[in-house]
């Protein structure tokens, strides 16, 4: 799993912010869905006992425990970025993050196509190659 080289270190952040924030293993479990044997295993300092979370359950604990990606990841030296850019969804201060998740959710569906734009892609993918050629002459003028 190419993903585990960027958590070297995410078993001791994993351990350091939930004691700092008094959580359980157990409420940790609960964030991301999965036992406390998993979350034990999250924080082992062992290496072969140790196993890693999945993006999603690293994103899960982000919004759960209010940190930022890069405090569970370690991102190769790129400057100033401190974040990753996600369209439409931009972290702040505030606990309540509804007015982002809003936004994030609304560039979601402009994304999304359109019955009609769905049907098109549908006929356009059964065409043959000289149709699609065709298509594409079409869409270009």
């Amino acid at each position: 799993m190419e993903f585990m080289k960027y958590l070297k270190y995410f078993n001791q952040q994993l351990r350091s912010i939930r004691k700092s924030k008094k959580l359980t293993q157990q409420d940790i479990g609960g964030f991301c869905l999965v036992d406390i044997s998993v979350v034990e295993a999250w924080e082992s300092d062992n290496i072969d006992s140790r196993c890693y979370p999945t993006l999603d359950n690293v994103l899960d604990l982000c919004f759960k425990t209010g940190m930022t990606l890069d405090y569970f990841i370690q991102f190769p030296n790129q400057g100033d970025v401190k974040q990753l850019n996600l369209p439409g969804l931009a972290f702040s201060e505030e606990v309540d993050l509804s007015e982002s998740l809003k936004h994030l959710d609304e560039e979601i569906e402009r994304l999304i196509p359109s019955d009609d734009e769905q049907e098109l892609l549908k006929r356009y993918r059964k065409s043959d190659e000289q149709n699609k050629e065709l298509i594409l002459q079409l869409m270009a003028t």
